[in-house]
């Protein structure tokens, strides 16, 4: 599949979206995992990044593993609803999807499914 063919945007936007919940998608889970959500937050100017800092340094590590799965499974399911609003509003690429709707190749894609071979 080439640029050319009407389908390649469409399947390159969906696998960058993949890939985003692999990266900026983990910048919130990852600063929930070390315990601190920002190490130059002052009191005077960034009071509750202050407070997520203390909130996060005083749960066991296990306790942040949980809230940071929830923080990159929410980054994901924001990906999720947008493809559901492009979807309903009828735009191109994202009026159909090859397994259901965008939104439900985009979830296929996070999960290792292939694309088929053709369109």
């Amino acid at each position: 599949m080439t640029e050319h063919d009407p389908r390649w945007l469409y399947r390159q936007v969906i696998d960058a979206m993949v890939v985003s919940c692999a990266g900026a998608g983990q910048v919130s889970a990852e600063r929930v995992r070390v315990g601190v959500w920002n190490a130059n937050a002052d009191s005077d100017t960034d009071a509750n990044q202050v407070t997520m800092n203390t909130l996060l340094a005083a749960l066991p590590p296990e306790h942040r593993q949980a809230l940071a799965t929830l923080f990159a499974e929410e980054f994901a399911s924001g990906v999720y609803n947008a493809l559901q609003v492009l979807t309903a509003a009828d735009m191109q690429p994202f009026h159909e999807g090859y397994d259901g709707d965008p939104s439900d190749d985009f979830l296929g894609r996070l999960d290792g499914w292939s694309w088929p071979e053709s369109s």
